[in-house]
Formats: C-alpha cells, structure tokens, sequence
C-alpha cells in the first residue's frame, strides 16, 4: 500500500501543511526523549548540588578543626605562661591548693575569669577539667597537678602498700589491691625476682599467659601499662586512672595535701594507719574528713578563694590522730611541680573543637606527655 504523501508543497504559501502519521511519531517520539534528557539532566544537577554540597561541608569542617586546633595550642601556650608568671613569684610558688595550683590570680581575679572563654581568633578556648571520679559533673576551671594523685614510678618496697590501699579504698577486695600493687613494682624495678612471691609478677608468670609478654623492670611510660599488670582489669583501671600518674619517673612519692581528692588521702592514711600501733582505719577516715574541711575555709566549699592551707596545729585532732598526720607528712609536698594542662579550642562558625592534653614540668616549662582529641 503506498504511503500518502503531503499534499502541499513546502514552498506553497497560504496553505497549511498536512503531515503523514509517521511524522506525527517521529515527532512525539522526539519529544519524549527530550523531556527524558531533562530529566535525567535534572536529576544528575541535583545529584551533583547535594554532592557539592556535603563536601563543601566536609571542607568547611576540616578548615573549622584546624582551626579549633590552633586556638587549643594558643590556649595551651598561654597557660604555660601563667605557670611560669607563678613560678617567678616568691611567694605564689611555696603552695598550690585547688584554688590556685600552678597560678597566682589577681586579687579581683577568678579561675573563670582567667581560663573560662578566652577569645582569640575565630573562636575561643577554655582551660579546664573534671575532678577525677565527678565524670559529667561540674567543670572546673584552672590547672590541675599530678601531686594529687599517687605516683606508681615513685613506689618501694616500703611504700608501696599505698596502691594497695588505694585500689581497696575504691571499692576492691584485699588479695586484688595486693596482687595489683605487687604486680606493679615487680614491673618497674630491675629485677626478676617477686616482691612477693604469692602477689607478684616477673617473666615467669607473665611467659605463661595465652598472651605471652615480658615484664618491663622499667618505669611505666604510661597509665595505660597497668592494664599489661597482673590483677589489672578494665574496670579498675578505669577507676584508678584518675588518682594515679606516671610522673616524674624517678623520684620520691610527694603527694600534696591541699590538692589531693578524699580518695587518694584515704588510701594514705589508711596505708599509714597499718604501720601504727592501735591505729584504726576509722581513725584514717576521720583524719581525712577533718583535712577536707579545714582546707575548704569558712564557706565549707572547694575551690573558693577561702581554701586554706592545711595545718596540723590549726585543725582539731586527737593524739591519735596527729600521729597519723606526722606518719602521712612523709610524702607531703606544698609546691606542685608537675602540672597537668586541659584546653579545649573551639572555632565559633562551626563549633569544631579540639581537646590538648599535657603535662608540664614547672622547673624549666618542658612538656613531658601530652595528646589531643
């Protein structure tokens, strides 16, 4: 059958033009391929907007971190300088309390005002922690000093029943406290005999576990050692590492009284106390309570300008007590000299933070570990 043709001439003028059914196909067929083009056009645009879109995002991040970075260093710097403007100072740098450890304010100056949202740049950084123990509790502002805590590098045989107490005091049994404290002056000293040979730990006990390992007979570098120590678990480590420090690596045990929580002078005088004669653990308890509230100061409140330096002669003990005092002052230091330095930078636009972590040695400001988030 033959096709009709267009009875009109293209050139004709005046006439209107009468097309086939197949070029009514072929037209229609055009048209839905075009309308498929835009969309499909439109679906790659808006793909690759949103793409744009997230990494935009992703480099306006990373420039925030980076800059959150930066200010945490300002930050770390500046309380450097704090530390060394209170070392320079006679009188600031013969004690440390919790209200003002490695710094000397202003007579009108707070911790919040020292170390709380100091601008600089983009953002602003905070110098700060949380007590050991109070995890999402209140935030305080300021320095803390590794004298606070027990010292494993600085434990002997004489006095290393201090951890052992400290492990008790936080809620363990006795033949763990004891296998714990042991286990770790077995691992730092030099030699590969037990200090006890029922609690302690060398080569031979440490070869023998399904992950073999090698006892150090070296200073602990780190907290996180403890978790290699015979006895040691995640969930002690996870509640003494707040109370304890590697540093300084050598050395004696100086714990200062005006800064320590009540669980690391418990664990003292609870260690002393076993040393006495008919001295009893409830008599370390009360020695303790009567040292935290002497040194929070007439407010009865920590970390106020009040705090008070603690005094034998000034608080109210029995004889009893005052024996026990003068044993603890053994390893009672007044001046901090290791500090520990927390500052959070934060980039205002986008809110990206970076956490440093350090810990400074007064004497000459060098800085002995640190990390960041």
């Amino acid at each position: 059958m033959r096709k009709k043709k267009c009875s009109v001439p293209e050139h004709f003028p005046g006439r209107k033009r009468k097309c086939s059914g197949t070029e009514r196909l072929r037209s229609g067929t055009i048209l839905v391929s075009v309308l498929w083009i835009l969309v499909i056009l439109t679906v790659l645009t808006v793909s690759l907007g949103r793409n744009t879109h997230v990494e935009l995002s992703l480099v306006k991040h990373a420039v925030g971190k980076l800059k959150s970075k930066y200010i945490a260093w300002a930050g770390f710097v500046y309380a450097v300088e704090r530390i060394r403007e209170d070392s320079a100072d006679a009188d600031a740098v013969k004690q440390d309390t919790l209200y003002q450890c490695g710094v000397r304010l202003g007579d009108e100056e707070s911790p919040q005002e020292a170390f709380q949202n100091i601008t600089v740049g983009d953002g602003y950084f905070d110098v700060q922690y949380v007590p050991g123990g109070q995890e999402g509790k209140k935030i305080y502002y300021g320095l803390q000093d590794e004298e606070r805590r027990i010292n494993i590098n600085a434990l002997t045989v004489q006095n290393y029943n201090i951890l052992s107490a400290l492990v008790n005091v936080l809620g363990f049994d006795e033949e763990t406290a004891k296998t714990i404290a042991c286990a770790v002056l077995d691992w730092k000293d030099e030699d590969d005999s037990p200090v006890d040979t029922t609690y302690g730990a060398e080569d031979d006990y440490y070869g023998r576990l399904a992950r073999a390992h090698q006892c150090k007979n070296r200073s602990f570098d780190s907290l996180e050692e403890l978790l290699l120590v015979r006895g040691m678990t995640r969930e002690i480590y996870d509640a003494l590492k707040d109370y304890v420090t590697v540093f300084p690596k050598q050395g004696t045990l100086r714990v200062n009284f005006d800064t320590a929580p009540a669980v690391v002078l418990t664990a003292l005088a609870r260690a002393m106390s076993t040393v006495l004669p008919d001295v009893a653990p409830s008599d370390a308890d009360a020695l303790v309570e009567k040292i935290l509230r002497y040194r929070q100061g007439e407010d009865g409140a920590a970390l106020t300008r009040d705090d008070r330096v603690v005094g034998l002669n000034e608080m109210p003990v029995n004889a009893t007590e005052r024996n026990l005092f003068l044993a603890m002052s053994q390893f009672r230091t007044y001046t901090s000299n290791y500090l520990r330095v927390r500052v959070k930078g934060t980039e205002k636009a986008r809110g990206a933070q970076t956490v440093i972590e350090a810990v400074v040695y007064r004497n000459d400001l060098s800085t002995l570990g640190w990390h960041r988030d």
